[in-house]
C-alpha cells in the first residue's frame, strides 16, 4: 500500500466514524446534532475529542503522511470553530437538550424578543433531511479526497 492509500482510507475511517457515532444519537435535527456534539465532550471525553476534532486529524493525517497543507479544509476547520465549537465548549453541564439549546441560543443573540427566541429554536429543531445534517462531512470527505487524488 502507497501512503495516498493509506491516508484515504484513513479519512474514510475517521469521517465514516464520526457519521456511526452521531448516527447513533438518532439525529434529525441541528439542535440534535449540536447536543450529541456537546453529550460527547462532556460524557465521553476521548471519544468526543476524537468526533468533534475529525477535520483537524485530517488535516495532520495529509500533513504527516503527504506533505499536503490542504487550505480548503483548513478553511472548513476555522469555520467549524467559530460556528460550531463556540457553542459547545461552554461552561454549563447539563444532560437536557432544551436547557442546552436555551443556553446556545442565548449566548448567540444578546437581545431577543420571546417570538425571536421561538422563531430561532423551532428553527433548530426543525427536522432535516440526513444529507444536510451531514453535510459539512460530506464536503470534508470530498475535499480530503480531492486534494489527494490531485497531488
Amino acid at each position: 500500500m502507497d501512503l495516498k492509500l493509506i491516508a484515504e482510507l484513513l479519512i474514510v475511517l475517521i469521517i465514516g466514524f464520526r457519521i456511526y457515532v452521531l448516527n447513533r444519537f438518532d439525529i434529525k435535527s441541528a439542535a440534535d446534532k449540536l447536543f450529541a456534539l456537546y453529550y460527547l465532550k462532556n460524557h465521553y471525553p476521548i471519544l468526543g475529542y476524537i468526533v468533534i476534532f475529525y477535520i483537524l486529524e485530517i488535516i495532520l493525517i495529509q500533513i504527516f503522511f503527504l506533505k499536503i497543507v490542504d487550505i480548503v479544509l483548513i478553511i472548513l476547520f476555522t469555520m467549524e470553530v467559530f460556528v460550531i465549537y463556540r457553542h459547545i465548549f461552554i461552561a454549563l453541564k447539563t444532560d437536557d437538550k432544551e436547557d442546552y439549546i436555551d443556553v446556545v441560543i442565548k449566548r448567540m443573540f444578546t437581545t431577543l424578543t420571546y417570538s425571536e427566541y421561538q422563531e430561532i429554536k423551532n428553527e433548530l429543531f426543525k427536522p432535516q433531511p440526513a444529507w444536510k445534517l451531514y453535510l459539512t462531512e460530506m464536503m470534508v470527505f470530498f475535499f480530503a479526497i480531492w486534494s489527494i487524488e490531485f497531488q
